[in-house]
């Protein structure tokens, strides 16, 4: 969806800048974008191995902005972004994550900084693992949750028997949207260093079909090889895989063959070999990577 054009400001203390700029290239590059594009609108602060607290509790347990918060704000109120990202939650706050009155202070100053500089502020926080085992993607109190205006959880989906679809693709699931539909979530891949949307619908319903042709594809290649009978990657072949198998009446056409055929090559899963004398040499299809 089209979204308000300005600077953005990011605070991050996980990354040195020159890694930074490594992401941030390839991120232009998959846009057709070079840094001369985002000069001046986008603004990297790198506190790797610094001090970057935003809030830290005093005598009382009252959790009080640092000279980094009022900088961080000063600057926000001067640049006027339209969104201001920090990275990560335990990096700046300096409190107990499961206490509620303290999680909701810390909450509260970024909501100030959010109304000040006319910007939306977000703030990455990694799961416990009981916030992964539930599905809920909390880690402390469940203030974190309460007090915000909008909560996304980014999880590697899995099928019903809980394992892993495609160790590059994620959901980003809204489970809190104060300003829009919740419990929907946008699918993303994981391509040379970017995410990008999976296109169309039921994402992961396909991916977890196609992983299921892969494998049925491989189970007939090695049943088939077993049995002395070499397939082919020809098309006009007699022994043409996607055709044979698609015989054997599992609910796979010869297209969804086809197709799993391609991504097993380009997975390096299955390659083509030869074999006979050099006079008359043939090739067949083979399990695994070319020697």
């Amino acid at each position: 969806m089209p979204v308000r054009q300005g600077p953005v400001l990011y605070l991050g203390a996980e990354d040195e800048a020159d890694e930074l700029h490594r992401r941030l290239e390839a991120i232009l590059r998959y846009y057709g974008a070079t840094f001369n594009d985002i000069v001046g609108g986008l603004h990297l602060l790198s506190y790797v191995g610094e001090d970057c607290l935003l809030g830290i509790p005093d005598h009382k347990g009252i959790i009080r902005p640092t000279e980094l918060f009022h900088r961080l704000l000063a600057d926000a109120i001067r640049i006027g972004p339209v969104s201001l990202t920090i990275d990560t939650l335990t990096d700046v706050y300096a409190g107990d994550e499961i206490d509620r009155n303290q999680t909701t202070q810390f909450v509260k100053l970024l909501q100030h900084m959010a109304i000040k500089a006319r910007c939306s502020v977000a703030i990455l926080a990694h799961p416990s693992n009981a916030g992964m085992a539930t599905g809920s993607g909390l880690s402390g109190s469940t203030g974190w949750h309460n007090k915000v205006r909008s909560r996304l959880y980014m999880r590697s989906p899995t099928t019903a028997k809980g394992e892993e679809i495609d160790s590059d693709v994620r959901e980003i699931q809204f489970l809190k949207n104060n300003y829009g539909r919740q419990g929907d979530s946008i699918q993303i891949r994981w391509e040379a260093g970017v995410f990008v949307p999976e296109s169309g619908p039921a994402s992961f319903e396909r991916i977890a079909r196609d992983r299921d042709d892969e494998q049925r594809f491989l189970d007939l290649l090695a049943k088939y090889d077993g049995q002395g009978r070499k397939m082919s990657h020809k098309v006009n072949a007699m022994d043409y895989a996607p055709r044979v198998f698609a015989a054997e009446k599992n609910g796979i056409n010869v297209k969804r063959f086809e197709r799993a055929m391609e991504r097993l090559f380009e997975a390096k899963k299955i390659h083509v070999k030869t074999y006979g004398p050099a006079s008359k040499t043939r090739s067949c299809l083979a399990l695994g990577a070319m020697e």
